[in-house]
């Protein structure tokens, strides 16, 4: 006997009708039969055997009635499924035979039989997730454009194009800084598709496919990413001893400059949200210059050199020298400073350092030389009676203790203990 699955269009249905066997009516085995003359020829009729799954259903005479009720059955479907391609459920199988036997068969009764069972199906492409289907579109075109639709959930349409036209470039140029490039882009299962048979409402749309696949599988989209970045690379600080600065100050005898190198990347992401970056490689594009400080170990001589520095970490003269409020204002008041820092205004020794009545907090320096400075209303004080000081050490902070009205620092200057002018001797 030939078999053939019954699974095509009305043009191929008789394609199954392709062998004949030769059946003796004496026997189906024919062990005792004796072969002698050639006799006339026999009567042969053909016998079409339905088989439904692993159901014998029984044989008919004739396979019209067969066409017709598979076509019956097309017609009924599709009406709802106009977009799809149908057949007979390809556990369908007819085996034709060609038989001298008459058995009496009941035609009408393995039709009926065949009708109550025989279910029209799709032609159809099925969506594997790791080896089992899961999804059923019309066909290998919906297939592509469903793949197409998932992996744009994680990224857009451009750069899936642009990718894909990559994997056919012969060479690609080289990323530079801030340039990104997709390398890979895969499902977290494996993900394959081949021609299936498929109840016709369990086909879909290329869309709610793809949003099957994502949303109620649970497949996750992973893109590979390489960039390439220009990075800062940050200088070091060398501290040094030096006998050429007085104790107490620095000096910056290089400045630092931060250096700069490309690095590259490879990023990953997982539904378009990124999950991992690692460094692949670096390049060294300028080299970074060590800031160098010179910490001062000279020891400070104790005499002012008669040049004078602005005692305030900028601010401005909120009042001058000379006649004020009915007295006499011996100095000048220096107010809103970038920060409180109040330091000595040249070489010195510490003379007093302490409360002294309306001046609250104050700080006298002797710079050995004829000329001393008073920095008072001090919130506090960082240094004690005896200490040498240099230009830019600092004394303490501005404040507003004593008589005073606010926040700043009273300056004073003298010479041979006449009262000096400030202004006269020191600049912003």
């Amino acid at each position: 006997m030939t078999r053939k699955h019954y699974n095509e269009e009305t043009k191929k249905l008789r394609k199954w009708k392709i062998g004949t066997i030769l059946v003796l009516a004496a026997s189906a085995f024919g062990a005792n039969t004796i072969f002698a003359e050639p006799k006339e020829p026999q009567n042969l009729e053909p016998a079409y055997h339905i088989y439904h799954d692993t159901s014998y259903l029984g044989a008919v005479s004739d396979d019209v009635p067969i066409d017709e009720l598979i076509q019956g059955k097309i017609a009924e479907t599709a009406g709802d499924y106009e977009h799809l391609r149908l057949a007979a459920s390809d556990k369908l199988t007819i085996v034709t035979e060609q038989t001298t036997t008459s058995n009496v068969r009941n035609d009408e009764a393995v039709i009926s039989q065949l009708g109550d069972q025989l279910a029209i199906k799709a032609e159809a492409f099925a969506l594997q997730v790791d080896g089992e289907p899961a999804v059923y579109v019309k066909d290998r075109k919906a297939y592509d454009e469903t793949i197409k639709l998932a992996k744009e959930t994680a990224l857009s349409g451009e750069e899936l194009t642009e990718f894909e036209q990559q994997q056919t470039a012969e060479s690609l140029p080289t990323l530079k800084a801030g340039e990104s490039r997709i390398v890979d882009v895969s499902f977290s299962e494996p993900v394959n598709g081949l021609s299936k048979q498929a109840d016709p409402q369990e086909v879909m749309g290329p869309e709610q496919a793809a949003e099957h696949l994502t949303e109620e599988l649970g497949v996750d989209v992973f893109v590979h990413k390489a960039e390439k970045a220009l990075k800062k690379v940050p200088y070091e600080t060398i501290e040094k001893d030096s006998k050429e600065v007085y104790a107490g100050e620095t000096k910056v005898s290089q400045k630092g400059k931060r250096g700069e190198k490309a690095v590259s990347y490879a990023v990953r992401e997982k539904n378009g949200e990124r999950i991992g970056r690692s460094v692949t490689r670096e390049k060294v594009l300028t080299e970074q210059v060590e800031k160098i400080v010179l910490e001062g170990q000279k020891e400070l001589p104790g005499v002012g050199t008669g040049e004078f520095t602005w005692p305030a970490d900028g601010g401005y003269v909120s009042s001058k020298k000379g006649p004020r409020w009915g007295r006499a204002h011996k100095g000048i008041d220096i107010a809103r400073p970038e920060t409180l820092d109040i330091v000595s205004a040249d070489h010195g020794t510490v003379k007093a350092a302490g409360a002294a009545g309306t001046f609250g907090n104050r700080v006298i320096v002797d710079h050995n030389n004829g000329y001393e400075t008073i920095y008072a209303h001090l919130s506090s004080i960082d240094v004690k009676v005896g200490d040498k000081v240099s230009p830019h050490t600092k004394l303490g902070d501005m404040g507003t203790t004593g008589r005073s009205t606010g926040i700043h620092l009273h300056f004073e200057l003298s010479y041979d203990g006449q009262d000096r002018d400030p202004l006269d001797y020191v600049k912003k």
